[in-house]
């Protein structure tokens, strides 16, 4: 059964909701698999637990607010 990990920064309860439904909608027709079939994970990554280019996401916000 197809699974979907989904890596980024946190969302709203109903973003989540909107997302999931949008995802299955389209794997459940790419796969042709019923959409109850389906499973998929978020992972909520803050930005004090994602680098890019050797720097935090949250320290790199701060220097552009400046």
């Amino acid at each position: 059964m197809p699974t979907v990990t989904i890596e980024g920064p946190p969302l709203s309860l109903a973003r989540k909701r909107k997302l999931v439904s949008a995802l299955s909608r389209l794997i459940s027709r790419a796969y042709k698999w019923p959409a109850k079939r389906l499973i998929i994970v978020i992972h909520e990554n803050p930005d004090q637990n994602v680098a890019r280019g050797g720097r935090l996401l949250c320290d790199r916000k701060k220097r552009r607010r400046r």
